[in-house]
């Protein structure tokens, strides 16, 4: 049977078929086409400029630079506002970011967006750097207090040392305090270990700042560092030993009256230096004055710790005579002015004897502390060495006792050749007579300032017995002791308990030893044992002879010489950007803290991948993702 022939398409079918109607199916394929890649190209434009906003807070956060600050009254920007500035320049070649700054209701560069997005980089940086101390096992401790009226923080420091057996300090926060003793410090701590998920067990050592509301905190008793060790005996709680110094230092300059003025007149030359130094002629003004075979008078550094610089004590001493014709004369060209009021002020003070007297009595007192304290900080890790230091200058301050009548008579003789006050003994008022003995008052000048001179020196001498720990500077002889052969392992296993294997400790010791002769190494102190661990072959050595390498960490893992300076950088930072972040009217407590950690570790902050950051950014709200294109 042959099959039908197919049905011839009728005209009006084909004339359809060529000639669609308008709205069809086709015309909409299309139209939705055109719109989802509309869509698609907004979105991508979108990401551009988040993209754009983020690059901008990376890099000025990494670089402790000022963001956002409300505009006053009809300027464009507010004064301290990089932020703006900045994404004008990236939109001079960034269309998209051009249109995005043309209108007038952008929401993503509002305050509390900026926040979040510091808030998730900052979030990144501390997640790499835990990850750096849990990788480390043990690691130590360092909190210390924040000067701000505003809120009671505490800086908070891990120590740790990495495979190759480098020291690394890292700063992961400011924390919050209600309160100022012992035991709400020590749930802080332990808050802090908890949210880090760092375990008690594995800390090693312990540092608290001295000073505010952490001074009673080293209490042997009930202070905190007593607490965490009933938790884990093995923290040791130490300083280290330079900053030390300047906490006796510290005690000096506050164990009396007199001294806590010589620190004012201090700080007032400073500010009248300040005030001066805008003045177009004051610099020159003041070399008129200055000797051309004299020091230039230094700035005060501040910092946290360091209450005084012995070269600018040095310099002032050195232009005393030149800073008080200099002050003289800015008094009578400035009167009237503040800068006058204060350079008169401080005149007075510097032609007072009892300023003299002070100014060369630290001198003499802080010279020696400020070299033996850059000779610890500068000092390879010999222990003995340290302890030695440390044990010459406490007999050099105590035979200071003996030598008041050579600086009194050469004091009062340079006093004489400046025409300052004669020395003299205040005169204090009449009281009624109760019946009770008088007081005891000093008859001459010297033996008034002879008792002056007993007390700081008493007072530095027992603030360094007082804050060198004489048990820790013992483990610490032991350890170096033992790891060059010198000496047994006993009292290292007994304290650091199922850590070591003393069998085994001592076994890897003596081939310690024995690699180091074969390969022609001397090893006498604590430092030539870690530079032989992380020489050339030090990955083989390290591997073969983990038992040393172990208590090697973990010795340095505790502060005891070298400095610790990751709490002082992130003070420092968050001084920098406290003017503008106090400013901020809608800013969180916890931006300071976010800042301060992408400021500290800039390194970190560079290398974060600000794909995933604007990834996880977009997929937190359906808004975002409606908006923003997510990169795959």
């Amino acid at each position: 049977m042959m099959a039908a022939p197919p049905a011839k398409e009728s005209s009006t079918m084909k004339t359809l078929q060529e000639n669609p109607a308008p709205g069809g199916p086709a015309e909409a394929v299309q139209d939705s086409t055109s719109s989802a890649a509309g869509e698609q190209k907004q979105m991508t434009d979108a990401r551009r400029v988040l993209m754009a906003i983020l690059h901008g807070l990376q890099f000025l956060s990494g670089q402790g630079i000022s963001i956002t600050r409300e505009p006053e009254d009809d300027t464009e920007y507010g004064d301290g506002d990089n932020f703006s500035p900045f994404l004008e320049l990236f939109a001079k070649y960034t269309p998209e970011l051009r249109a995005w700054l043309d209108r007038k209701d952008s929401e993503w560069v509002a305050p509390d967006i900026l926040n979040e997005m510091t808030e998730m980089m900052a979030d990144d940086v501390l997640r790499v750097l835990l990850e750096e101390v849990r990788s480390a096992e043990h690691f130590s401790v360092i909190m210390e207090e924040v000067d701000d009226p505003d809120w009671r923080k505490v800086s908070v420091c891990i120590r740790f040392v990495t495979e190759k057996l480098e020291t690394e300090e890292r700063f992961v926060g400011f924390q919050r305090t209600s309160g100022t003793t012992a035991d709400t410090f020590f749930q802080l701590l332990k808050d802090v270990l908890m949210r880090f998920s760092l375990p008690i067990g594995k800390c090693r050592g312990q540092c608290y700042a001295y000073g505010g509301y952490l001074s009673d905190l080293s209490g042997i008793q009930t202070g905190l560092q007593a607490r965490a060790q009933e938790l884990e005996p093995r923290a040791l709680y130490t300083h280290c030993a330079a900053q030390v110094l300047d906490l006796a230092v510290h005690d000096v300059t506050h164990s009396s009256l007199e001294y806590c003025r010589f620190m004012t007149v201090v700080r007032d030359m400073k500010a009248v230096i300040t005030l001066t130094k805008d003045l177009p002629d004051r610099p020159a003004w003041f070399a008129e004055y200055q000797s051309e075979d004299k020091p230039s008078v230094r700035p005060l550094f501040r910092t946290h710790h360091t209450t005084m610089d012995t070269a600018l004590l040095q310099s002032i001493s050195s232009n005393y005579s030149d800073l008080m014709d200099y002050l003289e004369d800015l008094s009578y060209k400035e009167d009237g002015g503040n800068a006058g009021y204060k350079a008169g002020g401080l005149l007075s003070q510097l032609e007072e004897f009892s300023t003299f007297f002070s100014l060369q009595l630290m001198l003499k007192t802080f010279s020696r502390m400020d070299t033996v304290n850059a000779e610890l900080q500068n000092h390879p890790l010999q222990f003995h060495k340290a302890g030695q230091m440390v044990d010459t200058l406490r007999e050099y301050i105590m035979s200071l006792c003996e030598g008041f009548q050579p600086f009194w008579e050469s004091t009062t003789a340079a006093a004489n050749d400046l025409n300052l006050e004669s020395p003299a003994v205040p005169k204090f008022p009449r009281r009624l007579k109760d019946g009770a003995a008088p007081p005891h008052t000093v008859q001459t000048p010297e033996e008034m300032y002879r008792q002056q001179y007993v007390d700081v020196i008493d007072t530095a001498s027992a603030s360094l017995n007082c804050r060198l720990s004489a048990s820790v500077f013992k483990h610490m002889q032991d350890v170096e002791d033992f790891v060059v052969g010198k000496g047994d392992c006993k009292r290292i296993v007994q304290f650091y308990g199922n850590d070591f294997d003393e069998v085994r400790l001592t076994l890897h010791r003596d081939m310690c030893m024995d690699m180091a002769t074969r390969k022609g190494v001397g090893l006498s102190t604590f430092h030539d044992v870690v530079e032989f661990l992380k020489g050339d072959m030090g990955d083989y050595f390290r591997s073969t002879l983990p038992e040393i390498t172990k208590l090697v960490k973990q010795v340095l893992t505790v502060p005891v010489t070298v400095t610790s300076c990751s709490s002082e950088r992130s003070i420092s930072g968050l001084e920098r950007l406290g003017e503008y972040l106090q400013s901020l009217a809608r800013m969180r407590r916890e931006r300071p803290n976010h800042l301060a950690l992408l400021n500290c570790h800039c390194d970190l902050t560079r290398e974060l991948d600000l794909d995933v950051i604007a990834n996880k950014f977009i997929n937190r709200t359906a808004a975002r993702q409606n908006t923003f294109l997510i990169k795959m």
